[in-house]
């Protein structure tokens, strides 16, 4: 019996997220990966570093003034599926850019970085607004829990094997010229697999779409103006962005030249928190299903930024404890994130979705691009001067979680209908057997923190 067009979709949706994860997870500048490449390889100043990182939400302002646009002639898969390719074009730029680079002139390299990551943060804005504008348009509400739950873990996994092979590459090349573009090659062909299957997706909405299309973009942005849960939400999202980006960026700067770990083992943490983030994402879908968006991000949120104070005490000598905090990481960042991506899904009104997730990106990104750019000039003073590196970065660090946490009080403010109060999720993690199975080696979580219900 053929399988329904939904569960075709469906199907496809989770190939196609499987084929980007790696082009997708090497887009912000942040990564171990292009802080590699970028600071270690071509060696570039730490301002000019975050200049680097701050460009993604810059380009997710300027997509804010583009959409409305772009929207009038072509289709959110449309879209998407074109900056997609553009993406793969831009990438193969990039590995072929890195033969005629010199490596130790960072006042030449430089702008020619610059001007590549301008580029595709423009392009990969257009990608992010689109494409969830367009799965909103087929996947069911009733759906959106378990399925983007299931789909995380499963990419979450395919990460880890993109971060093994990276770190295997990279090794056996000794970080060469040559090993990058290698990768970049094959992410390359891995993102023009993705497009291809995008553009197998049927996703007709013909209801939504015409609501949408008929709609005056000053009576959606009315609206949106009208619906205070959306407007707590991005300014909550405003202030998770600088106090995430400010120097967030910087810890892996801090694990290579303070910690002297080596690619290969920060690649290991980065693993480490992708096999927490997917063992645990099902069970955060089913959380958020039962007690609502909110209370789950409010409780992963504190958790992983209590953690997130012991990197003002990290030091060479203790450094094995990072192997814990990255596990934990992964399980609430996982929590986190899908909790983040569905509250905005139920909070935006239909007939402005798309203007919706625009202002939103728009917003907080012009607040989080300034984060890396403070950050990177303040750490550069800071390391100019008398003052040992490991001190200099374990006073910044502090910073990031303070502010993290303070950020919950906007996002308390968001009113998310049939949700929970946040004791109702934390009693439903007792269903965890005890916090020390996150760190072991063949059982990572017991992730059924939802127990079954009972039968009558």
């Amino acid at each position: 019996m053929p399988a329904s067009p939904l569960r075709r979709n469906l199907r496809l949706c989770i190939y196609e997220g499987l084929a980007a994860t790696p082009i997708v997870y090497l887009l912000q500048p942040g990564n171990f990966i292009i802080a590699a490449l970028l600071v270690e390889r071509f060696h570039l100043p730490p301002d000019l570093y975050g200049l680097i990182v701050s460009l993604p939400f810059w380009g997710n302002f300027a997509q804010a003034f583009l959409m409305p646009f772009i929207n009038t002639w072509l289709s959110p898969k449309g879209v998407s599926v074109v900056s997609s390719s553009l993406q793969a074009l831009c990438w193969t730029g990039l590995a072929v850019m890195l033969s005629f680079l010199p490596t130790d002139h960072p006042e030449k390299s430089g702008p020619w970085f610059f001007a590549l990551f301008a580029i595709s943060a423009a392009i990969t804005s257009l990608t992010g607004v689109s494409w969830t504008s367009w799965v909103q348009e087929w996947i069911p509400v009733r759906l959106r829990g378990k399925f983007f739950g299931t789909r995380n873990r499963l990419l979450q996994t395919a990460q880890v094997v993109f971060l093994l092979a990276t770190g295997l590459l990279i090794s056996r090349m000794s970080g060469s010229i040559l090993a990058f573009q290698c990768l970049l090659a094959g992410v390359v062909l891995f993102r023009v697999g993705s497009v291809l299957l995008q553009r197998k997706i049927s996703s007709d909405a013909p209801e939504i779409v015409r609501l949408e299309a008929k709609t005056p973009w000053s009576v959606q942005l009315k609206t949106l103006l009208k619906r205070p849960a959306f407007l707590w939400l991005v300014a909550y999202g405003a202030a998770w962005g600088f106090s995430a980006s400010c120097f967030g960026p910087f810890y892996p700067l801090f694990m290579y030249n303070s910690l002297g770990l080596s690619i290969q083992h920060v690649g290991l943490l980065v693993v480490l928190a992708s096999v927490g983030g997917a063992v645990s994402s099902p069970a955060w879908g089913a959380l958020a299903d039962r007690f609502g968006n909110k209370p789950v991000m409010l409780f992963c949120m504190i958790a992983w930024q209590i953690q997130n104070f012991l990197w003002c005490v990290i030091t060479p000598e203790n450094f094995w404890l990072l192997h814990v905090m990255w596990v934990f990481g992964g399980v609430m960042g996982a929590g986190f994130v899908l909790s983040m991506f569905n509250l905005l899904l139920k909070v935006i009104p239909p007939e402005a979705k798309t203007l919706a997730i625009s202002v939103n990106l728009a917003v907080t990104s012009l607040v989080t691009a300034v984060a890396p750019i403070i950050g990177g000039v303040v750490l550069r003073r800071l390391l100019a001067g008398d003052e040992a590196p490991l001190l200099v970065y374990h006073r910044v660090f502090l910073m990031q979680p303070a502010l993290a946490l303070l950020s919950c009080l906007l996002l308390v403010k968001v009113h998310e209908p049939s949700a929970s109060p946040l004791a109702s999720v934390a009693g439903a993690m007792r269903n965890i057997r005890t916090l020390s199975s996150l760190f072991g080696v063949s059982f990572l979580v017991d992730y059924m923190f939802v127990k079954p219900a009972r039968k009558r």
